[in-house]
């Protein structure tokens, strides 16, 4: 009888797609990102993926607040938060913690699980009502049965013997043409167990994250990763693949790798666009200021301004530059930029600096960035259906 708690990655045959998929995977995850984005462009534009990571992850779990809806409390800075909203929030400050907690040799023990669980499901309803849980990090003590599954998950009393043998594969040292199969085992394996009472989904796809960060996409050193996108972008297929491989069977469990691990090249691959400045240029930051002008958003005076940064090899500017506009003397060129900064449609590039760049995550010109990034297809529309 085969013994279910153990974990094995089964060997894709040579000549494979999956095979293409991981070699092509391979050459994304140790490929020098050496695109001329400027840093404090490029981590807006981060701050906006891990926005879009969030909400895809609590919207998969039946979420319903959408994109847009998220996008106006970020510009309103509305301060009430309610269940839906808590539960985004705590999705983000779990990934925080991952990228402040992870590396190439952090070891992803249960004490790292069970932290990462406890932030994610902190102040919200325990179920049936919530997605809280009535155990924050700790390991179910009842059986359970996953909604729309046929899948029984293994019994509490032998639950550690499972969470255990989790922790032991996914710390193992595997060979290089392994090492991404085994994130994607992981991400179904975790969902087989369901360790805790509430969570498991959203855990799952935290932990695509963490172990992605651990394989060594630098999202610290200049990457964007998106894992998440891979299961909304179609949700009943991600379901449907996830189901596939309960079976436990060699060709099921590759079938959803290939699933899994194609999804994630592509969205590398589309995202990895984002470090060229002219793509963000021409593609998204121009748009944008054009949106913002045609809707009254700005002044000519200050579309001109963000035009002119925006062209510029560094996209940053200095109060001196306003001359340019017939902005002169140092107190009007001040009390404009001060303006500016008030309006949150610029920042220093660096703290309490004089040098300032466009800034497009806080306020209203998001909406037009959120626009640009659905039109060259780095959104899908599931983030924004009722």
């Amino acid at each position: 009888m085969i013994d279910k708690s153990k974990i094995r990655i089964p060997d894709p045959d040579f000549g494979s797609d999956l095979i293409s998929i991981i070699l092509d995977l391979e050459t994304l995850r140790t490929k020098i990102l050496i695109g001329d984005v400027p840093p404090y462009i490029f981590f807006q534009l981060k701050e906006i993926f891990q926005i879009l990571e969030t909400l895809g992850s609590a919207r998969i779990e039946g979420n319903n607040t959408t994109l847009s809806e998220y996008v106006e409390k970020i510009i309103e800075q509305s301060p009430g938060r309610d269940e839906s909203q808590k539960e985004i929030d705590n999705i983000n400050e779990c990934i925080s913690f991952i990228e402040k907690n992870t590396n190439e040799n952090t070891k992803i023990d249960r004490a790292y699980i069970s932290e990462l669980h406890k932030i994610l499901t902190k102040d919200l309803t325990p179920p049936p009502k919530g997605e809280g849980s009535k155990t924050p990090g700790k390991l179910r003590k009842h059986n359970i049965k996953i909604m729309g599954s046929k899948l029984k998950s293994p019994d509490y009393a032998v639950l550690k013997d499972y969470f255990d043998n989790f922790i032991k594969f996914i710390n193992s040292n595997y060979k290089i043409q392994y090492q991404l199969l085994m994130v994607a085992v992981a991400h179904h394996r975790f969902a087989y167990i369901h360790p805790f009472d509430n969570g498991n989904g959203r855990m799952g796809r935290l932990l695509n994250y963490t172990l992605l960060i651990k394989l060594g996409f630098k999202v610290k050193e200049g990457r964007i990763i998106n894992p998440s996108s891979v299961f909304y972008a179609n949700r009943n297929k991600y379901y449907r693949m996830l189901s596939k491989a309960d079976s436990l069977k060699d060709r099921d469990i590759l079938a959803w790798s290939e699933y899994f691990l194609r999804g994630l090249k592509n969205e590398i691959e589309k995202i990895d666009s984002l470090m060229s400045v002219a793509y963000v240029r021409n593609n998204i930051l121009i748009p944008v200021v054009n949106f913002a002008l045609d809707r009254r958003l700005i002044t000519e005076t200050e579309y001109k301004i963000l035009e002119y940064l925006i062209k510029k090899n560094d996209m940053a500017i200095k109060s001196e530059e306003l001359e340019i506009f017939g902005i002169t003397g140092s107190v009007r060129k001040s009390r404009f930029m001060a303006r500016l900064k008030e309006r949150k449609i610029i920042q220093p590039v660096k703290e309490n600096g004089r040098i300032y760049t466009i800034r497009f995550v806080n306020n209203y010109l998001l909406r037009g960035v959120i626009k640009q990034l659905e039109e060259k297809g780095f959104i899908t529309e599931f983030l924004n259906k009722n």
